[in-house]
């Protein structure tokens, strides 16, 4: 009988050489089997990878110089003034001061009304009578007098200063200051003219004062910050 595997016996070398290819063969697809699992094992764990940082957005700068360069602060545009502002600022008086006599206007008032004012034609609605007050109590005496008659709508109005006899060197202080209080805000923003009144209502020691009429779109005038400061 045909023996197959007799010339094994006689090559050694032979059956060496068939024996390494038969591990070959059965250990190839265990590898391939094995690298296989590995890639897949990778592919999983990339995906979770991804999935994890999926929302992180990558630095601009490496290392630890990570912070990033701070923002000009910004600048706030100063708002054009308003109508009502640039007017405020803008009234200048007219005036005329000797020891018995005062006058004032704002610039470009009509010459009638200036005319009727100074020869009494104004019916007068209303009047202050500041003696026995000092300068503090006069100024917000004649503060809140002349807000309350413009708010009312009144037009010519007499202020009493007195004729300051009894003050240092015969000078009315309060006839003095009065002329400023009357010239700067707020009572600049409703005051047209003022002068010495006519005999029969005080001569020399009273001023005939007009008011604007009262304007909604004038801006409003504001009051209260004087109260308080004259308060502190």
């Amino acid at each position: 009988m045909h023996n197959p595997f007799k010339s094994l016996d006689k090559d050694p070398s032979l059956r060496s050489r068939l024996k390494k290819k038969a591990r070959r063969g059965k250990t190839a697809p265990s590898a391939a089997a094995d690298r296989g699992a590995t890639e897949r094992e990778h592919e999983s764990e990339a995906e979770l990878f991804l999935h994890a940082f999926s929302d992180v957005e990558p630095l601009t700068k490496g290392g630890r110089d990570i912070a990033g360069a701070p923002r000009p602060k910004e600048v706030v545009p100063v708002p054009p003034p308003s109508f009502a502002r640039l007017l405020e600022e803008n009234i200048e008086f007219e005036m005329e001061y000797t020891h018995e006599f005062i006058t004032g206007q704002i610039r470009g008032l009509d010459a009638k009304i200036f005319r009727k004012l100074k020869s009494g034609e104004f019916s007068v609605q209303g009047h202050l009578d500041l003696h026995g007050m000092n300068t503090d109590q006069a100024k917000i005496a004649v503060i809140d007098f002349l807000r309350r008659s413009y708010m009312e709508g009144k037009r010519c109005v007499l202020l009493i200063p007195g004729r300051g006899r009894n003050s240092p060197l015969g000078q009315g202080v309060l006839r003095q200051e009065l002329t400023n209080w009357l010239t700067q805000a707020p009572l600049k923003r409703i005051v047209l003219a003022f002068t010495t009144a006519l005999p029969r209502h005080g001569g020399s020691g009273a001023v005939y004062l007009l008011l604007r009429q009262v304007r909604k779109d004038q801006g409003k005038i504001v009051w209260e910050n004087i109260f308080t400061d004259l308060d502190g």
